[in-house]
């Protein structure tokens, strides 16, 4: 089997982190040893398999969808630690 490669730059950009030369080395072997895994996985024979659910007889089990009596605004004002004006007060998170 042909040893894979992937382009480690690419990747790293995507991923927004920075490597070293170290790094990008060693998770080049890494992901092409992944990705040889994964050619492997491809030789194995799925024909006959069923999904889970496409198997004969198969019945939905989800209950019916009927809509039920929510929480007033008043009770779910009541868990808030603070308030105002029937909205939630949070601590500002973005400069």
């Amino acid at each position: 089997m042909e040893k894979l490669s992937i382009d480690i730059d690419y990747v790293a950009d995507l991923a927004r982190i920075s490597l070293k030369a170290e790094e990008r080395k060693v998770f080049g072997e890494q992901f092409s040893s992944i990705l040889g895994y994964i050619e492997k996985l491809k030789e194995v024979n799925i024909e006959d398999v069923i999904l889970k659910g496409e198997e004969e007889g198969f019945k939905n089990n989800l209950r019916d969808d009927i809509p039920t009596k929510g929480l007033t605004v008043e009770e779910v004002i009541r868990n808030a630690p603070s308030h105002f004006n029937n909205l939630f007060i949070v601590p500002k998170i973005i400069e």
